[in-house]
């Protein structure tokens, strides 16, 4: 099962699923050929704010969700008959949510208690953290409903494009590119050094508390390792190799992994992360995500000598 955006190809798929779910939502015609549903579904589509759940093997959309940044909550939730039970349902939502404002309530109005065909969906909502806060109120066509709210603050959160995708897909694009636009970097990302190719950067305090934690950085934009060109893949990655001798004769590590993700900032990079005996992630992968305190440098002294000698080593 895929999660990804709803776009306009999947819209037919969207409204022949409102179409069977009206008589559940108590829809007084069909709500598959509502133009109210229609004009909200292309829109949803259109601002990166509706997502489907695709069967892999056959193509099929399973179901849909639709949420609204602006006003933190989810606005459309529904599943295909055929695929209730499977799990697309909780994906759907979980990944919803991802994309809303955790520090303010998010809501969503559904069906009170007391209506059969609405506890599969009341009883996910509150799987995930949501309760009853308003009882009595009334939705589109004089409906009753009620509303749910959750307070997801106490959740772990990153800048990934699974938290801010479209600001990972502005910035995916060239033009809006905080790289290829000259941007400042963050405080502590000093340039080691630059050439044509590449941009070489240190990182203080630097993640996972590993001394010498850098990356390296193409001065062409490119998003996907894959899409690069093979002279410009060639050149890069010679890049990376000379930086890794480097990097690795001036720390004493051991080894030094290469990460590729680009998940926050959406130009393409690599962090190399040097391993060290008593580093803190035997027999795994670094941690990005741990503070980075304390730092892997007795002191910023020590940091500035570690960005000197490398510029020394890639002269």
């Amino acid at each position: 099962m895929l999660i990804r955006w709803a776009t306009e190809n999947d819209l037919p798929d969207w409204y022949a699923l409102a179409t069977e779910v009206s008589p559940i939502f108590r829809h007084p015609a069909d709500m598959g050929k509502d133009p109210e549903f229609i004009s909200y579904a292309e829109s949803k589509a259109s601002k990166y704010e509706a997502l489907t759940a695709v069967d892999y093997i056959s193509g099929v959309n399973m179901g849909f969700i639709g949420f609204s940044r602006t006003y933190n909550r989810i606005t459309w939730f529904g599943v295909a008959g055929q695929y209730r039970g499977r799990g697309a349902g909780r994906r759907l939502l979980k990944t919803a949510l991802r994309q809303l404002d955790h520090t303010k309530p998010i809501t969503v109005e559904t069906f009170r208690e007391g209506y059969e065909p609405g506890v599969p969906a009341k009883n996910l909502y509150r799987k995930v953290g949501f309760v009853e806060t308003e009882s009595g109120l009334t939705g589109p066509h004089n409906l009753p409903t009620c509303r749910m709210t959750a307070d997801l603050s106490g959740e772990k959160r990153g800048g990934s494009f699974h938290y801010r995708y479209p600001r990972y897909a502005r910035h995916s694009q060239k033009e809006f590119c905080p790289v290829c636009n000259d941007e400042p970097s963050p405080d502590g990302q000093p340039d080691i050094t630059a050439n044509d190719r590449v941009w070489i950067c240190g990182e203080y305090p630097g993640q996972g508390r590993l001394f010498g934690k850098m990356y390296v950085m193409p001065r062409k934009h490119f998003v996907n390792f894959e899409d690069i060109p093979a002279d410009d893949m060639i050149a890069f990655m010679g890049e990376v190799q000379r930086v890794g001798a480097a990097l690795r004769k001036v720390t004493g590590a051991i080894k030094i992994n290469y990460e590729m993700h680009s998940n926050s900032g959406a130009h393409l990079h690599i962090h190399l992360c040097p391993r060290y005996l008593d580093d803190d992630f035997p027999s795994m992968s670094m941690d990005l995500h741990i503070p980075s305190d304390p730092a892997p440098y007795e002191s910023y002294e020590e940091f500035l000598w570690f960005i000197e000698q490398m510029r020394k080593a890639l002269a």
